[in-house]
């Protein structure tokens, strides 16, 4: 009879006993491929994303004051027609060009995630965005194409861009 009570008195008590609460149950997150420097990725930072979002923002006002805060004095970029530049001036100065040609361009971000390596030594995140872009020429769409850009975003600054194009055909 003694070890039926104790047996219902433990059981009792672990049935009375309080859940961990949410702050107290640690996350693992699994990485999984590879990146370029031998390290497993993982997911990145919202901060990062938010940066993208924030740079976008701007974009889409050509607004190169603004633009300027997301970037770093030095970043690369790396342009889908082959073309490079170094420095964040210089790649302003090509997104004013940009916005002085006659054909104007509009264009929606429908995705943007961060990842990181977990062997990337500078501990930065990788964002990649799509953005789905339309070119109109004279009130009339002339140009319909699908980017894909990566941005390595380190101490809250874009510090490397990458652009791809691939024409749409909706």
């Amino acid at each position: 009879m003694k070890k039926v009570f104790f047996f219902i008195s433990v059981l009792a008590f672990v049935a009375c006993t309080a859940p961990e609460s949410a702050e107290n149950i640690v996350v693992v997150k699994e990485r999984v491929g590879y990146a370029g420097d031998g390290g497993k990725v993982g997911i990145g930072s919202q901060a990062s994303v938010d940066l993208i979002v924030g740079l976008d923002e701007a974009w889409q006002k050509y607004d190169t004051a603004a633009m300027s805060q997301f970037l770093s004095e030095s970043a690369k970029f790396n342009f889908d027609d082959g073309n490079s530049v170094e420095g964040a001036e210089s790649f302003l100065k090509i997104v004013t060009q940009q916005a002085s040609k006659d054909t104007s361009y509009t264009w929606n971000m429908f995705y943007a995630f961060a990842v990181n390596s977990e062997t990337d030594t500078l501990g930065g995140d990788w964002v990649n965005a799509g953005f789905n872009v339309d070119g109109t020429y004279e009130g009339e769409v002339v140009e319909k194409d699908t980017y894909n850009e990566w941005y390595y975003v380190l101490d809250g600054k874009v510090t490397n861009w990458s652009s791809h194009k691939r024409k749409r055909n909706d």
